[in-house]
């Protein structure tokens, strides 16, 4: 199994975007396509973190869904968390993916998780004192 993809029990929706399409075909109030159909924009993250719990996503807290978000390669448009900076003064969030698409649900099963970058190793530090081999 690919530890990239959220592991989920018993269903269908097994990355990020299937489910979170999912959640956007249902029509809630509170989650919305633009008129277009290119972006999505919702103002209850705790609402979106229940619904993504129920389909079997460890969405736990805000920052775990930005960094679905961010993982799957969607850009944040507008932040609700900022919203005191926003011209529009909205309390909705919204981010967009060039291959999430409301007319093109296949396009959205290409959308890959990005791959964990490799942590860097820091420099060992050696002290003056130390006897590191470079008498």
């Amino acid at each position: 199994m690919d530890i990239y993809k959220l592991i989920t029990l018993n269903q269908p929706y097994t990355t990020f975007p299937q489910a979170l399409y999912k959640i956007l075909k249902e029509g809630h109030c509170w989650i919305e396509w633009n008129k277009e159909g290119t972006k999505i924009r919702y103002n209850d993250p705790e609402r979106l973190m229940r619904e993504l719990q129920t389909l079997g996503f460890k969405a736990q807290d805000s920052a775990s869904l930005s960094k679905n978000f961010n993982d799957y390669g969607f850009k944040r448009l507008s932040d609700a968390r900022k919203s005191r900076y926003d011209p529009y003064r909205s309390n909705w969030t919204v981010f967009a993916h060039q291959s999430f698409l409301r007319s093109d649900f296949d396009s959205s099963n290409n959308i890959q998780r990005r791959r964990a970058r490799r942590p860097r190793v820091p420099a060992k530090k050696s002290s003056p004192c130390s006897d590191d081999g470079a008498w």
